[in-house]
């Protein structure tokens, strides 16, 4: 990723509409701990120096040999954790390669993990990256090639795709000077991952020091996880779920109190809901919840 992007936060749909449960969550995530983006971003730093420090002749690491990925180290060795550690590691040579991953990754991804909760972001993160790679080590495969790859990008890619389907007419500022829509900056770049790729297939062009094919694969799986409305961190549950011990169970007494239930402490219920909402993404409200936060909206206000 090797562009710019600046966004006006007037354009985000939870500042536009005062009476959207949007506001309170922003105000709740602005005293919460460090956000998921930010996790990932001091993960990838770390371990970028952690290759400086072990640093070897031929501008590799022993940390990046040992979490770099290519089709020998998959599919002759059996090292699948490859498929992910290789996305926290970055050229050595070259800084924009680190700086530019990690910059559009934190501009773009305000946008997009607010949607998804920070744990479903990490899921998506994550994921992501062993689907790039798995495509981008497949074609290596069938070309007969042994390439290690390195970096962020197709996990960056997959963010931008997802961002792009949630705000298509965005305005960006391509190199930070070009306006241009979101949705036409991404038809630039699959066509500057394409072509490339394509010509390398048909020995027409040198393979180059970029890896076109995990670029395409991480949009490809945003696309996929949009259209298919995917919830990987429900998927895990479940999945999970099946290995756990069985509840105990307690019997069929039940309790009923004729007596008048007391009334629900508002701030303390909104408390409840915006912290699902960091967690699991604000398409996990339920119809319920959405009408107590703009009731409480209105209260609160009127309060004030």
């Amino acid at each position: 990723m090797d562009w710019t992007i600046r966004m006006g936060l007037e354009n985000r749909e939870y500042l536009r509409d005062e009476d959207s449960y949007g506001s309170y969550g922003q105000q709740g995530r602005s005293r919460g701990p460090l956000s998921v983006i930010v996790k990932i971003i001091i993960a990838t730093v770390a371990v970028f120096f952690l290759q400086i420090m072990t640093a070897q002749g031929g501008g590799s690491s022993l940390i990046q040999e040992w979490l770099q990925v290519s089709p020998s180290t998959v599919f002759l060795k059996g090292q699948i954790w490859r498929l992910l550690t290789y996305a926290f590691c970055h050229s050595q040579q070259q800084l924009l390669h680190i700086v530019m991953n990690m910059a559009v990754l934190y501009m773009i991804g305000q946008w997009v993990a607010p949607r998804l909760g920070d744990r479903e972001f990490l899921w998506f993160y994550a994921t992501s990256a062993v689907f790039a790679a798995i495509c981008s080590i497949a074609l290596y495969a069938v070309q007969g090639r042994d390439i290690p790859i390195i970096g962020a990008s197709g996990s960056v890619m997959a963010v931008f795709m997802l961002f792009v389907m949630f705000y298509p007419r965005q305005r960006l500022l391509l190199m930070g000077i070009v306006p241009i829509e979101a949705r036409w900056l991404l038809v630039l770049y699959i066509a500057f991952d394409a072509g490339p790729m394509l010509l390398s297939m048909g020995g027409m062009q040198e393979s180059s020091n970029v890896a076109h094919s995990a670029h395409l694969g991480g949009l490809l799986f945003g696309f996929l996880y949009f259209r298919w409305h995917m919830r990987l961190s429900n998927w895990w549950d479940n999945f999970a779920g099946r290995f756990s011990a069985p509840r105990r169970r307690t019997g069929n007494l039940r309790v009923f109190n004729p007596g008048e239930q007391p009334n629900v402490d508002i701030s303390s219920k909104v408390d409840e809901i915006l912290k699902k909402i960091s967690e699991q993404g604000e398409a996990s409200l339920t119809a319920k919840e959405r009408n107590f936060l703009t009731q409480a909206s209105k209260q609160m206000r009127k309060d004030r």
